[in-house]
């Protein structure tokens, strides 16, 4: 997803009060399900985790709204509170054909989300002093123009810096652009793979670097710096500065050097095929047609879009990853200015959240009240303080983390794109967790 949603409408203290606005059913019924016809979830989804009597409101909520939407499998939602892990449950099903629950250590897709991860790992480059900020990118990757393109590199490219690309300012608008393989305007190179690999004379389908190669003979739509331009591909290239700088697949960068040092073992990039899925992976369901329609990128039969109609393995640095929902919120809640819980030290992480002067001011100077950082969309108010987040959203994906000015973080993934109205679910349920967390009074020790 690339759009400023608005997840966080923080209350005033004094008028915090119980939110009644959710469905209060009974949960002990909820760990006896009964196998699923078709998707309906009804009052039988089973429930997994850990019971907290105080988080109960949480359970009643997903179940609630599982309930009323029959086209979601299931979720999985995590709470940290002061750096700590105190609520991980799942809701509804893993794979509902194989009538097999979801479970707090589900892998999910994250999409999107997983820009949080690559600017976390850029920034921990540029502490350790391998990286500077206002570093160019495409001079330190140092690539060949590919020699069957008559088009010559458009010389804004060497202006287009670390932070540019962090904070989706680096010259891309894949809405505006042309597209160079359909009749349309409007392209977003990563998920044009075979086309790509065709017209560079490479195996198919094409891999991050090639993407990264191709887009040097497409001109930029904007200088660098000027404006915002929500852009996956300027966040392939940052996986690709990250593989430069470190000698190290990006992968493998991002869970030896910062992950695993938090604690997180289970996060790790995806794959495309449903043949590839990962142990303990959910089962995705997209939205719309459930028949393989879609011409798969790996060559062979068709395939549903979202088990080989993109190539997740080429997006790894902007939306490749699977996590459990305790992985983004532990993930999350490290970013703690005041105490640090992971490899990034305070001033980088403040400086992860600052207030970029592209993104985060009018064009008369004014501060604008909600901006895109360096990997984290960022809101302020007042007097609560500032709020953080990032979603994504795949075929058969949607996700959100939220890291709240009252030290509270959560993470909240599906394993589907829309509910039963086609809107998006973390973006229906993020709103009411919010509400729901301003009114608890008590929260576990």
């Amino acid at each position: 997803m690339d759009h400023l949603v608005k997840p966080y409408s923080p209350r005033p203290i004094a008028r915090r009060q119980a939110c009644s606005l959710f469905f209060r059913a009974s949960v002990a019924s909820v760990f006896s399900a009964l196998p699923p016809r078709g998707l309906a979830q009804g009052s039988t989804a089973p429930v997994s985790g850990e019971r907290v009597s105080a988080l109960r409101d949480f359970d009643e909520l997903l179940l609630d709204y599982l309930k009323r939407n029959k086209s979601i499998p299931g979720a999985s939602l995590a709470i940290a509170r002061h750096g700590r892990v105190v609520y991980a449950r799942a809701f509804g099903w893993a794979d509902v054909a194989a009538h097999e629950a979801a479970q707090p250590d589900s892998l999910f897709r994250v999409a999107s989300v997983s820009k949080t991860f690559t600017a976390a790992a850029i920034m921990l480059l540029v502490q350790r002093g391998r990286l500077n900020l206002s570093g160019a990118a495409f001079p330190l990757l140092a690539l060949q123009v590919p020699p069957n393109k008559k088009a010559q590199p458009d010389p804004r490219l060497d202006k287009v810096t670390i932070h540019h690309l962090l904070c989706h300012t680096g010259g891309w608008s894949r809405g505006t652009a042309k597209n160079p393989f359909e009749t349309w305007t409007g392209f977003d190179p990563m998920f044009f793979p075979v086309e790509i690999a065709q017209s560079l004379d490479v195996p198919s389908p094409a891999s991050p670097m090639d993407i990264v190669r191709f887009m040097t003979t497409r001109p930029l739509e904007f200088d660098p710096g000027t404006r915002y331009a929500y852009s996956n591909f300027g966040y392939c290239v940052l996986g690709r500065v990250i593989e430069k700088v470190s000698g190290a697949p990006y992968g493998e960068f991002v869970r030896n050097e910062l992950l695993r040092p938090m604690g997180i073992q289970d996060a790790r990039l995806g794959r495309s095929l449903i043949s590839n899925r990962a142990p303990r992976e959910v089962h995705y369901r997209p939205s719309g047609d459930q028949k393989p329609n879609s011409k798969n990128v790996f060559g062979g039969p068709d395939v549903q879009w979202c088990y080989g109609g993109f190539e997740l393995e080429a997006m790894d640095s902007h939306g490749g990853w699977i996590a459990t929902s305790s992985d983004l919120a532990r993930f999350a809640a490290s970013l703690e200015i005041a105490a640090p819980s992971g490899p990034l030290n305070a001033d980088s992480i403040q400086q992860m959240f600052a207030r970029p002067q592209e993104t985060g001011y009018a064009a008369n100077g004014v501060e604008l009240p909600a901006w895109y950082a360096h990997g984290w969309h960022v809101q302020s108010t007042v007097p609560e303080g500032t709020a953080a987040w990032h979603d994504g959203l795949f075929g058969g994906t949607s996700a959100l983390v939220m890291r709240r000015p009252d030290g509270i973080v959560w993470a909240l993934i599906f394993n589907t794109d829309n509910d039963d109205i086609r809107q998006v679910p973390s973006e229906v349920m993020a709103p009411r967790i919010n509400r729901l967390a301003d009114s608890i009074t008590k929260w576990p020790a």
